[in-house]
């Protein structure tokens, strides 16, 4: 067997191996597309909507008067903390703590603690 024959071998032997992670790699594709629809199916469920307002909601994206008190109002925003002077600023736009007043509690003083280890 010479040089060319080898290299033409082991070629061959490169795209057999290329075909079968490309099919093994289908199947993986599939499998999440597959759970994808599944906890797309478990949400909408969780909505628990008659079918025109499933419709109306598709339709117009926007929710329905039964579920309009049922959404939540964002959080306020997580205070920042400064690893320096240990005390409590906030973003901009909301109360800050007045000067003097950490009001960090003993496993948020345990977690900054923790982070300058």
């Amino acid at each position: 067997m010479n040089k060319l024959e080898k290299i033409e071998l082991e070629a061959q032997k490169a795209r057999e191996k290329i075909a079968a992670m490309q099919a093994i790699l289908k199947q993986i594709d599939g499998k999440r597309t597959e759970q994808e629809n599944l906890q797309i199916i478990q949400q909408v469920r969780a909505l628990k909507l008659s079918r025109d307002e499933l419709y109306a909601f598709l339709n117009n994206g926007e929710l329905p008067a039964s579920l309009m008190g049922a959404v939540t109002t964002p959080a306020e925003p997580e205070p920042i903390y400064s690893r320096r002077e240990r005390t409590r600023r906030h973003e901009p736009g909301t109360t800050a703590v007045p000067e003097g007043e950490t009001n960090i509690s003993n496993t948020e003083s345990e977690d900054m603690n923790n982070e300058n280890q």
